[in-house]
C-alpha cells in the first residue's frame, strides 16, 4: 500500500508539474496591449505603412537627382595602349626631291589620362522643370507619407476598439444565451404546472436554439477581431493578446461652423489634387522647352606618355587641355515632341478637372463624415438612460412572465429591446470612436 500510495503521490506531482510548465509557456506567450502600445507596434511592423515610408525616401533621392542636374559632371579616364598602328603620309617624288617621302601621322601614347567636365550652360528650362516636377512629386509624398500614417492610426483604432466591441458583444451574446435558457427553464415548469401551452415550451426552445449560432457569430467575430488586429501590427497570428482598455467616448469639442473653417484652410486630398494639376502644367512646359537647343560647357584635361616603360618621373609625362562651348538641337524628330505637347497639354487639362471633382467630392466626405458622427453621439447619449430602463423593463417581464402575469411575447419583446439597445450602443461607440478620427485625417 506504501508502495502504491507513493506512486499515486508521483504521478500527481508530475501532472501538477507537466501542466506548470506548460502553463508557464501559455503566459510567455501571451501579451498585455493597450491602445498605444498597439499604435507602437503597428508604427515599426505595418508593412503598408513601411511601404509609404519607402516611397517617400524614392521620391526625396528623385528630387536629388533633379537638384544634381543643375551641377557638372566629372569623369575620370585611363587607358593604356600597347599596340598602335599609324596612318602613313607619302609625299609624291618631286615635291621635298627626286625620291618619294612617307612618314608616320599621330604619336603612340602608351600610358593617358583623361579628366573631363561638362556643365549645362543653359537649357531653355528643361533642368528647372525637370526640378519642379520632382519637388511636385516630393510634397505628394510627403502628404502620402502623412496620410497613410494617420490611416495606421485609423487602422489600429478600428482594429483594436473594434475588438474590444466585438467582445462585449460576445458578451452580449453570452448573456442573451443564458436568459433564453432561463426563459425555457421558466416555460418548462410553469407546463409542468399547467400555466403554459406546449406552443410555450416550443417557442421557448425556438428561441433558445436561435440564440446558440448567435453566440458562435460573436465568438468567431471576435477571434477575427484580433486576427485582423495581428495583422495590423505585423505580429504572428499565433501570438496570444490580450486588449487593455476599453471604447472612450469623448465629444468632438468642434462646432460645425469651425470645423468647415478649418477644412477650406487645409485639406490633404486637396492639396495633393492642386500638385498634381502642377505637374501637368510643368509636363507641358518641359515639353516646350523640348523643342529648343541646350547649350553646355565641357573641359578636358590629357595627362600621357609616349614612352614603352612606366615611369612616374614627370619629364616623361605630357599634357593638354581644351575648352569648349557646345550647342545641341533636335530641331526634326518626326513630329514626336509635338504630339508629346499635345498629350502633355491633355493631361494637364484632366488634372484641372480631378482637381475640381475633388474639391466636391471632399465637400461631400465631410457632410457624411459629420452626420454619422452626430448620428451616432445621440445614440450613445441616450443609451445609458435607455439600457437602464430596458434592463429594468426586461427585469420586470420575467418577474411578471414567471408569476403568469404576461404572456412569453411580451418576455421575448422586452428580451429584444434589451438587445438593441446594447447592440445600438456598442455599434453607435465603435462608429463614433472611428468616424472622430476620419474627420480629424480630414482637417490636419
Amino acid at each position: 500500500m506504501k508502495i502504491l500510495k507513493k506512486q499515486i503521490l508521483f504521478l500527481i506531482f508530475s501532472l501538477l508539474l507537466f501542466n506548470f510548465i506548460f502553463s508557464n509557456d501559455d503566459l510567455k506567450n501571451q501579451v498585455e496591449l493597450t491602445f498605444d502600445e498597439c499604435y507602437k507596434i503597428a508604427y515599426e511592423n505595418n508593412r503598408d505603412f513601411k511601404i509609404a515610408k519607402l516611397d517617400k525616401q524614392i521620391a526625396e533621392a528623385q528630387l536629388q537627382k533633379a537638384a544634381a542636374a543643375y551641377g557638372p559632371t566629372i569623369s575620370l579616364m585611363g587607358s593604356y595602349q600597347p599596340v598602335y598602328k599609324a596612318s602613313i603620309i607619302e609625299i609624291p617624288a618631286g615635291v621635298f626631291g627626286p625620291t618619294p617621302i612617307s612618314f608616320p601621322m599621330g604619336v603612340q601614347n602608351y600610358y593617358s589620362a583623361r579628366v573631363s567636365l561638362s556643365q549645362p550652360l543653359f537649357t531653355f528650362g528643361k533642368i528647372t522643370f525637370g526640378f519642379l516636377l520632382a519637388k511636385e512629386n516630393y510634397e505628394i509624398a510627403l502628404l502620402n507619407y502623412k496620410k497613410a500614417e494617420e490611416k495606421l492610426k485609423l487602422d489600429v483604432i478600428s482594429a483594436f476598439y473594434g475588438a474590444l466591441i466585438a467582445q462585449e458583444m460576445s458578451k452580449v451574446q453570452q448573456e442573451t444565451l443564458k436568459a433564453n435558457e432561463e426563459y425555457l427553464r421558466v416555460t418548462k415548469t410553469k407546463f409542468k404546472n399547467g400555466q403554459a401551452s406546449n406552443f410555450d415550451v416550443l417557442q421557448a426552445q425556438v428561441q433558445y436554439a436561435n440564440t446558440k449560432p448567435e453566440v458562435k457569430k460573436a465568438e468567431d467575430g471576435y477571434k477575427l477581431a484580433l486576427l485582423n488586429l495581428k495583422n495590423i501590427l505585423g505580429i504572428s497570428f499565433d501570438k496570444e493578446i490580450i486588449l487593455k482598455g476599453a471604447p472612450d467616448y469623448k465629444k468632438l469639442q468642434m462646432t460645425y461652423d469651425e470645423i468647415k473653417k478649418k477644412f477650406s484652410e487645409k485639406n490633404d486630398d486637396r492639396e495633393i489634387a492642386k500638385h498634381i494639376n502642377n505637374i501637368g502644367d510643368l509636363q507641358s512646359k518641359l515639353q516646350m522647352s523640348l523643342l529648343l537647343p541646350s547649350i553646355a560647357l565641357s573641359a578636358n584635361y590629357n595627362y600621357y606618355s609616349d614612352n614603352r616603360d612606366f615611369h612616374i618621373e614627370r619629364e616623361y609625362w605630357n599634357s593638354s587641355w581644351d575648352v569648349s562651348v557646345g550647342l545641341q538641337w533636335t530641331f526634326f524628330d518626326s513630329f514626336k515632341n509635338v504630339a508629346s505637347i499635345k498629350e502633355a497639354m491633355a493631361n494637364a487639362e484632366k488634372a484641372k478637372i480631378n482637381k475640381e471633382s475633388m474639391d466636391n467630392y471632399s465637400e461631400i466626405q465631410l457632410e457624411v463624415l459629420y452626420t454619422s458622427l452626430e448620428q451616432s453621439a445621440q445614440i450613445i447619449e441616450a443609451a445609458d438612460e435607455l439600457i437602464k430602463q430596458a434592463e429594468e423593463g426586461y427585469r420586470i417581464a420575467q418577474t411578471s412572465y414567471k408569476n403568469g402575469l404576461i404572456q412569453s411575447v411580451d418576455l421575448l419583446n422586452a428580451e429584444t429591446g434589451l438587445l438593441r439597445a446594447k447592440t445600438n450602443y456598442l455599434n453607435a461607440l465603435y462608429n463614433y470612436t472611428t468616424t472622430i478620427q476620419k474627420l480629424q485625417n480630414f482637417l490636419e
